[in-house]
């Protein structure tokens, strides 16, 4: 199967088994100026902070950004574009805002806080179904009942993840793009305060980051635990899509899940 019919099913079953606000978004870093110019979207014209970029191409629209247009020193810090100042890495930049107790919880933080191991010329965001080659990294923003799902359909197929890093700082470049890349594996967000000034993300909104090595087997895991997991209500939703798709390969089972006659009435 082609890379871009393979990433078409894939996300057509994410959108059958949830139901999503926002579009499922891939992230590709550009390593040079040659790869910049080539990558197929739009650059922008102005600067932009990172998590509207990946806002932007979750409402359809894909665009690709430089140093030149990072509206976000954190973003490009966080992916190699720029070097990290003095500043930030003593943990003074962070106590002075008076986001922590003190310079030593300061510096552990930023210790902890995941930047790219190699620096990187740019980045491109584009809807998923856009891509016709494999992002690094997938972003899918949502509410929390959807998450949950997503996360049981990873641990279907991957088994229990241990590692999570959530600080809620940094959210969209650091905790959904750079530790998902670098530690090979799937991380999720509560967002933070600046990209929901920023971006305006809803109160009832998280974001979840996986390495698109990863997102194929979560899906199928996701798509697969619809019976065990989901009441009627949803799986009325999920089968009408999955109808409308064309898709033959998921038959809903009513009155019936993981957890039906477990609990004393």
């Amino acid at each position: 199967m082609m890379i871009t019919s393979k990433i078409a099913e894939t996300v057509t079953m994410a959108y059958c088994a949830l139901e999503l606000r926002r579009k499922i978004v891939g992230v590709t870093f550009l390593d040079n100026k040659e790869e910049f110019q080539c990558a197929a979207a739009p650059a922008l014209r102005n600067k932009m902070p990172y998590c509207v970029l990946v806002k932007l191409a979750m409402a359809g629209y894909s665009r690709k950004a430089n140093v030149d247009n990072f509206g976000c020193l954190s973003a490009a810090r966080a992916f190699g574009i720029v070097k990290p100042t003095e500043e930030w890495l003593s943990g003074c930049q962070y106590r002075d805002r008076g986001m922590y107790r003190d310079l030593a919880i300061a510096k552990k933080v930023v210790d902890h806080t995941t930047n790219l191991s190699r620096q990187r010329y740019g980045v491109m965001v584009n809807p998923l179904e856009e891509c016709t080659l494999p992002p690094d990294v997938v972003i899918i923003v949502s509410v929390p009942y959807n998450i949950m799902r997503l996360l049981q359909g990873y641990t279907y197929t991957y088994a229990t993840y241990t590692n999570f890093k959530i600080i809620g700082n940094q959210a969209f470049c650091s905790e959904c793009t750079a530790y998902p890349l670098e530690s090979a594996n799937i991380n999720i967000s509560t967002l933070c305060s600046g990209t929901r000034y920023m971006a305006g993300w809803g109160k009832d909104e998280m974001a979840l980051g996986i390495p698109f090595v990863q997102f194929t087997g979560m899906i199928e895991g996701l798509y697969r635990t619809a019976n065990p997991m989901e009441p009627n209500c949803e799986k009325v939703i999920i089968a009408e899509k999955v109808k409308k798709s064309g898709r033959t390969d998921l038959d809903i089972e009513y009155n019936k899940n993981y957890y039906t006659g477990l609990y004393n009435k």
